[in-house]
């Protein structure tokens, strides 16, 4: 046949059968536009041979066109000698050379830019719009990329290159009638896109003898669409999950059938997808692993994961950096320690979680090696906890060493492997399918690695680890399809979609703002020349042509067709709506009621056990807390039990803590109790108010200097990197203010003696003991006392008040103490909010015990809500704190958070609580408003 100039406007049908036979010819062979679709052929051809009661069969000639160029580039130059073809990566790095030694290059990010200098390279080779960019008025952009485009050419002619994007010209131009090594006929399948440089390619095939056919499968049934649906959904999760349970249905109701799910950000949604489709078609198989619904046949993603996103891989590289003493955040190091490709991970798994946790307390933001084995040897505590993880420290003591700061990508790539072996990589455990294929695959990386040594004869170590960064960032890893492409529900992006056959097909995402997918003209090529050839993507004309060619192919491809769109991106935060493309909005939307997908766990187990009667698991009741137990938390239990019962069960009776994080210098929290060391010795030496007032302003300043100086110093010997150099000086300076400034605010108090300040206190409460301190206890001057603790956040009386007390510090103390109290108040060592700074806030028996403190019966507020007189307010703490202890100690474990999603959001152990299956029957109740009882 005669191939047309431009595209395969018109190409020739052919049944299936018809092509299998021609499959079955030796010489011929069948070209796709990419790997997916060659899968796919290959695939049908193999069910044909078995359908026709065949054993053995000779494999068809089946490949994309990337690869049917190479493969016979590469037999041309084992034949006669033929230029060296450049990898991506390798063309990456000679532009980036010239780029990076062009005239304003510190303006630009080299590596940017040379990807996308190569993807106009590649467009302007496919199209052929070098010979008009030549000659053509152009732009600043234009001309700088046409210096470089000349400097390539000029490098791959004086090494001897040949890229990827003038190969199928080179080696058209070698074709000549009768040349060895020619398939005698090309079939080419499947071409939505169809660029000048393969039509002529295929031309010069045709001219050297080489039957070429462009065709295009008869589809069964004539591919009749039956039945066409549209929805549209309130998120973008509703509809993966609605697409999900539609596919499970179909699963369900027929015996063999192909179902496709269609996206056309494929690649944005992939790990979404994923997640929706094994929770629902093999629910409990990411217990196993991630891949295990995919490996057991029921699902397949056409597009690959980027390499660097495997665990495997990530960990790999997070080891040769670290190696190479950079300084990492310490959420890496942390999985780093945990991860189970290193030596001893299993035996020492938890001895490095124990680690883990201990380091959380003491590590900087960011560490290197070096200051990882100074923090692990000099700091007691640490060393003690890493002792228990011997393998762990002998790695870091000994990793690393002797690495050379230059050398040739071949010696890196034997650097990095010799490093990783001193790791234990990949670990003692043995390693699934999967995790086996990863790591070949990350081996074949650290080849490509030595393979820039074509193009730059040595680098630095960090330029090593970039490169080999970008190489498992641009290698998109599929694992291998054990169903031979059979799997029943087939993931695809849009240009591999139309050309195949399916039973059912869902497309997902065709808002107006995807579909048709916007244009994305490259800025190195003249818009006009892209507009004027068609480019893809190049203009909005071509991307709705494109567009509508492929919505058509799937209104052809299936019998049911589904075509859906979210009004809200992602879980619907997003506040602009959006419509339907206008390529669907003439189908007229269905209720998404006959689409619902399956949605909490409870209605998947009702879904799972259709038929079956549930199986119902009474929750044993935990053993009561037996009197006289000495339980840990002190007033923080009662705090954790009023906010959640949960909460408090998790942390004080299963030993659940939070983990800690470090931050960059002190936290809030780290700040607060500085200052409270700093007062605590103050106090210690001034004792009462007398003794304040014989001490003179420069005097005080001088003493909360020192006390400052001694705080820091105790910080500092318990581990407190971050407490270092001019970070401290500033943090000794804000200590002492601050101290001498409260100091000053109390000299205007009436007479008090401080009677204790942080004392540990045992007392027995409800039946059990516990252990209490409270930052400070003065004797006034009547004989009371008043109940002090230190703030330096928010802190408010509305904290005390009702049957659940957000903060039951004070009252707890109040109840079990022996000394006659007449007053509660927090003491605001801060600067201010809303004008108040330093000053008391709290609550007395009767006027003028503390500076703004006043007795309940003048805040009228208070005494709309009950509280009439400090006796009730008494009462009320009996009743409170006695009634929460008493939940505790029975064992109660209930999912009941006081505010709702408010506390929540606060709380550490979403991971281990059930409070998303009883969601909607939490009640939705508001914390107090600031100054609810203020007057």
């Amino acid at each position: 046949m005669t191939v047309p100039q431009r595209r395969f406007e018109c190409p020739e049908p052919i049944e299936a059968s018809e092509l299998h036979r021609l499959l079955a010819d030796e010489g011929t062979v069948l070209v796709t536009p990419n790997r997916r679709l060659a899968g796919y052929y290959k695939a049908r051809f193999d069910d044909a041979q078995q359908e026709a009661g065949h054993a053995a069969w000779p494999s068809p000639d089946i490949l994309p066109w990337s690869t049917f160029i190479e493969r016979a580039w590469r037999t041309r130059a084992d034949a006669q000698g033929s230029p060296g073809l450049l990898s991506g990566i390798q063309s990456q790095v000679v532009w980036e050379r010239i780029i990076r030694n062009s005239p304003g290059a510190a303006m630009l990010n080299p590596g940017q830019t040379a990807r996308q200098a190569m993807d106009a390279w590649s467009t302007a080779c496919a199209w052929h719009l070098l010979p008009a960019m030549r000659a053509m008025p152009v732009s600043t952009d234009v001309s700088l990329f046409m210096d470089w485009a000349n400097q390539f050419l000029r490098a791959c002619r004086e090494n001897g290159f040949v890229d990827s994007a003038r190969l199928p010209e080179l080696w058209a131009q070698s074709l000549t009638s009768g040349a060895a090594g020619l398939p005698s006929r090309v079939l080419a399948a499947g071409f939505d896109i169809v660029t000048p440089q393969q039509v002529h390619v295929l031309r010069k095939l045709t001219e050297a003898g080489v039957e070429v056919r462009a065709i295009a499968i008869v589809r069964a049934g004539n591919g009749a669409c039956q039945a066409t649906r549209r929805f549209e959904f309130p998120t973008e999760d509703e509809e993966i999950l609605a697409c999900a349970g539609w596919a499970r249905r179909k699963l369900e109701g027929a015996v063999t059938p192909r179902i496709a799910i269609v996206v056309p950000d494929l690649r944005g949604k992939r790990s979404q997808l994923a997640r929706a489709l094994t929770d629902v078609l093999r629910p409990g198989a990411r217990l196993e692993s991630f891949s295990a619904a995919n490996a057991a046949g029921l699902f397949n993603i056409s597009l690959g994961q980027p390499l660097g996103e495997h665990a495997l891989v990530a960990d790999a590289l997070e080891m040769i950096e670290f190696t190479l003493a950079r300084q990492v955040p310490f959420a890496r190091l942390s999985g780093l320690l945990r991860s189970p490709f290193t030596r001893g991970a299993e035996r020492e798994m938890a001895a490095r979680a124990v680690l883990d946790a201990a380091l959380r307390k003491r590590a900087p933001v960011r560490l290197t090696l070096p200051l990882l084995r100074q923090i692990l040897h000099r700091i007691p505590a640490l060393d003690r906890v890493a002792q228990l993880a011997p393998e762990w420290l002998s790695i870091i003591d000994t990793c690393g060493n002797g690495l050379p700061a230059r050398q040739t990508p071949t010696g890196w790539c034997r650097s990095f492997g010799s490093l990783l072996a001193q790791w234990g990589f990949p670990g003692e455990a043995p390693l699934d399918s999967l995790q086996h294929q990863v790591l070949a695959k990350f081996r074949e990386s650290l080849e490509v690695l030595a393979g820039l040594q074509v193009v730059q004869a040595t680098m630095r170590a960090e330029e090593a680890l970039l490169q080999l960064r970008r190489i498992v960032a641009d290698t998109l890893f599929q694992a291998e399809d054990e169903t031979g492409g059979g799997a029943p529900v087939q993931v695809l992006g849009v240009l591999e979609s139309g050309s195949q056959s399916f039973d059912a097909i869902w497309v997902c995402g065709l808002a107006e703002d995807t579909w048709p997918q916007p244009a994305r003209p490259n800025p190195f090529i003249p818009a006009a020349l892209q507009r004027a050839a068609q480019v893809p993507e190049g203009s909005a004309a071509a991307s709705l042509a494109l567009d509508q060619r492929i919505t058509q192919g799937w209104l052809e491809c299936a019998k049911e067709v589904t075509f859906s769109h979210a009004r809200r991106e992602g879980d619907g935060s997003g506040e602009q709506e959006r419509r339907a493309s206008a390529l669907i909005a003439g189908i007229a939307a269905a209720d998404t009621g006959s689409a619902a997908g399956i949605g909490t766990n409870i209605r998947l187990a009702q879904t799972l056990h259709t038929g079956r009667p549930l199986e119902v698991v009474e929750e044993p009741e935990l053993e009561p807390v037996a009197p006289g137990t000495l339980v840990r938390g002190g007033a923080r239990l009662l705090a954790d039990q009023a906010a959640c019962p949960f909460r408090a069960l998790a942390r004080h009776r299963l030993g659940a803590p939070a983990l800690e994080t470090p931050v960059e210098g002190l936290d809030a929290a780290a700040r607060g109790n500085l200052l409270h060391r700093v007062l605590f010795l103050l106090w210690r030496e001034i004792r009462s108010s007398s003794g304040l007032a014989a001490i003179g302003v420069d005097v005080l300043s001088e003493m909360a200097l020192s006390a400052a100086n001694a705080a820091i110093e105790e910080a500092l010997a318990a581990g407190a990197a971050a407490l270092s150099g001019r970070f401290a000086e500033a943090e000794r300076v804000r200590l002492a203010r601050l101290a001498t400034q409260w100091l000053e605010y109390e000299r205007g108090r009436g007479h008090f003696e401080v009677v204790h300040c942080e004392v540990p206190r045992r007392v027995d409460f409800s039946g059990v003991r516990m252990d209490l301190r409270l930052d400070r206890v003065d004797r006034l001057a009547d004989g009371t006392h008043a109940l002090i603790d230190y703030k330096t956040g928010v802190a408010k009386i509305a904290g005390w008040l009702g049957m659940r007390p957000d903060d039951p510090q004070l009252p707890l103390y109040f109840l079990t103490g022996d000394e006659p109290v007449a007053a509660l108040a927090y003491a605001r060592v801060r600067r201010g909010e809303r004008g108040r700074e330093f000053g008391f806030e709290g609550l007395s028996a009767v006027e003028g015990l503390l500076p703004d403190v006043a007795p309940i019966e003048s805040r009228a507020r208070m005494r709309n809500q009950g509280y009439t007189s400090w006796d009730v307010l008494a009462a009320e703490w009996e009743v409170s704190l006695a009634g929460l202890m008493q939940g505790f100690v029975a064992g109660s474990a209930a999912v009941n958070p006081k505010y709702a999603a408010a506390t929540c959001a606060r709380c550490d152990l979403q991971g281990v609580c059930r409070v998303a299956e009883v969601g909607a029957g939490i009640s939705d109740t508001d914390a107090p408003e600031d100054g609810e009882f203020d007057d």
